[in-house]
């Protein structure tokens, strides 16, 4: 397999980021890619299957489908070479693409990202950027100041003081990076994935703290506002409120005030808790 050669400065050592948002561009990209390809994954079947009835039903869709299948592969690329016409058709396809297929999946998403970046994070607290660079897959090896990654196209990325930013992706089937802004995008791991949706059932973390709190803890991994904890988890924010107290008096939470906005993090502990509770 060729391999992809980052080479690290102390400097892109100490810049080295991992994202915990989700990356709505690269989910798109990817979750392009999982569709086009001709074999069966028990991670995406059930989600490739469900996307292929809504579009067989649903012309705009279809079209949609269409366009970011034939894009995906050589994105970014096209999109400097595009002209007005078509990058408008672009931001439509892509509009109605993230709404029928990557919206109606987003929580499953979510929380297979917070999983999967608990014990990422727990690596970097006490390992530091290099204990992250050592936790992407198997198909990456940290032998500093390189990181190796099986690539099918084989070369040397010199990153040159501009850092890199790792980002986890739920529909990533492969390492993918992006040389001008360096980012390397890796899978989170497989079995993170299949347990995403299953929320409740088998969960010891819920039968432990009750499913609303679980829901919340686990999406704190980034820091969340009250407000946003309240959207993602469908309750009132006072109801967050509440809980987000609760959690903090366990010492698994910490909130700062901000203005007139608090924000929530996870802590160390919160983290061992989160990973324990899988």
């Amino acid at each position: 397999m060729p391999q992809l050669r980052i080479h690290f400065t102390d400097r892109d050592i100490a810049l080295t980021r991992l994202k915990l948002e989700t990356d709505l561009m690269w989910e798109t990209i990817s979750s392009a890619l999982v569709l086009g390809r001709r074999e069966d994954d028990p991670c995406f079947g059930p989600w490739r299957r469900r996307v292929r009835e809504l579009a067989a039903r649903d012309p705009d869709l279809r079209r949609a489908v269409h366009t970011v299948l034939a894009v995906a592969p050589h994105w970014p690329d096209d999109l400097v070479a595009a002209g007005p016409a078509a990058l408008r058709r672009l931001r439509r396809a892509l509009s109605v693409y993230r709404r029928c297929v990557i919206e109606p999946h987003l929580p499953v998403i979510e929380h297979g990202l917070c999983a999967d970046a608990a014990a990422r994070i727990h690596q970097y607290l006490n390992r530091g950027p290099e204990g992250l660079l050592s936790t992407l897959g198997a198909a990456t090896r940290w032998h500093p100041p390189v990181l190796s990654v099986d690539h099918a196209h084989g070369r040397d990325l010199h990153l040159g003081g501009r850092g890199l930013t790792v980002i986890p992706c739920y529909f990533a089937a492969h390492h993918l990076v992006a040389p001008a802004h360096p980012a390397l995008v890796f899978p989170i791991r497989a079995e993170v994935r299949l347990l995403a949706g299953e929320r409740a059932a088998g969960c010891r973390l819920t039968a432990l703290l009750g499913a609303t709190r679980a829901s919340i803890l686990r999406s704190v991994v980034g820091g969340s506002t009250t407000g946003r904890l309240a959207k993602l988890v469908g309750v009132a924010p006072a109801t967050v409120s509440h809980h987000t107290g609760v959690l903090r008096e366990a010492g698994l939470i910490a909130t700062e005030r901000e203005e007139n906005f608090a924000r929530h993090l996870i802590t160390p502990l919160g983290l061992r808790v989160l990973g324990a509770g899988r």
